[in-house]
């Protein structure tokens, strides 16, 4: 089972579905017995939904996406 570090290290992963089954699943354990860490994730994950439902329809201006593509790209 993770420890409370360890679940704050993979929080935004585990948010953003990017852990491996396994991982999820440990995480998940964790939170059915830590209060602490499942309100961490709770308010993480409001905080991500409030910004995706009041930001989401923003539009970068296209000369900062170009600058971004420019400097991804190497």
């Amino acid at each position: 089972m993770m420890n409370c570090r360890e679940v704050a290290n993979n929080l935004y992963e585990y948010l953003d579905r990017e852990l491996s089954t396994d991982e999820i699943r440990t995480v998940k354990e964790h939170l059915q017995c830590c209060h602490d860490c499942f309100e961490l994730v709770a308010f993480e994950s409001g905080v991500i939904k409030l910004v995706r439902r009041d930001c989401g329809s923003v539009k970068a201006p296209d000369h900062l996406r170009e600058r971004i593509q420019q400097i991804t790209r190497g």
